[in-house]
């Protein structure tokens, strides 16, 4: 057998062999039309591939090339979800918004708010930090009800704005923790009285009024203290701060300055 022979014989063998395993390379490789509709559909190919690097670079070449056609409003919805699907939430939601404006009464116009709040909040930090990112996301949300009121979405939007506001609370509250304990009554006081007018729904809220209740007796706020204590005890009887304050007991013989009561009922 000469040289050339076995190598034919060797690249027979080797295409059966692929043939086998699926047909990799010696099957014709898959071609799109050059045409705006064989071009989207390359790259809504690699979209549902999850080859979401390839996905982008195709969009983006279609909408650059094809600024006028019909496929552009989809295009930006894939190139989109395609940063988003990436965890690339700073760009999926700068697209989304973009899509939004750029087809406002679109098929995809609500949506692209939905998910520009999504992506907006799953940048959202840890209570501790900053938290511009919930704001935005708080923000996109709200703009979402507000521009779409009969939104397919309008009850999941109304459940991630009830978490989001609470973290928001959760934040101002530590802020007026803070205060508290260095001893700067009046600006505890502030970020307290933001969380009741801004947050009333919040889960703090009981750790809230109990705190206003402590700061206003601290500067000697009697009327602030007994309505936080009146809300508390009406509110959220069944709350661990509720059931140290509310009962019959000490804390309402006392004087809501802080001045002990003697046992005749009169003050020192």
């Amino acid at each position: 057998m000469n040289h050339f022979q076995w190598t034919i014989k060797s690249i027979l063998a080797l295409c059966t062999v692929l043939i086998v395993l699926g047909g990799a390379g010696c099957s014709s490789v898959r071609r799109f039309d050059p045409t705006p509709e064989g071009e989207f559909e390359e790259a809504f190919y690699y979209y549902e591939k999850g080859e979401y690097a390839k996905a982008i670079e195709k969009f983006k070449d279609l909408i650059y090339k094809y600024p006028g056609s019909e496929l552009v409003e989809q295009s930006r919805y894939y190139l989109a979800d395609s940063y988003y699907l990436s965890r690339d939430y700073i760009l999926a939601s700068s697209e989304f918004e973009l899509l939004n404006r750029e087809f406002p009464q679109g098929q995809f116009a609500d949506i692209a708010l939905f998910k520009a709040g999504l992506a907006y909040a799953s940048m959202s930090r840890r209570v501790e930090r900053d938290q511009s990112e919930t704001k935005k996301a708080m923000d996109t949300f709200q703009n979402l009800l507000t521009k779409y009121p009969n939104t397919e979405y309008a009850d999941t939007v109304r459940d991630h704005l009830g978490l989001l506001r609470d973290k928001m609370a959760q934040k101002e509250y530590r802020t007026a923790l803070f205060y508290y304990e260095a001893q700067m009554y009046d600006s505890a006081i502030i970020y307290l009285k933001s969380i009741i007018s801004n947050y009333s729904e919040s889960t703090v809220l009981p750790a809230t009024l109990y705190l206003l209740y402590k700061a206003s007796r601290s500067m000697g706020y009697p009327d602030d203290a007994r309505d936080a204590l009146a809300w508390l005890c009406r509110d959220y009887p069944q709350s661990e701060q509720a059931r140290e304050l509310c009962g019959a007991g000490q804390e309402k013989e006392q004087s809501l300055t802080g001045e002990p009561a003697r046992k005749d009922g009169s003050r020192q």
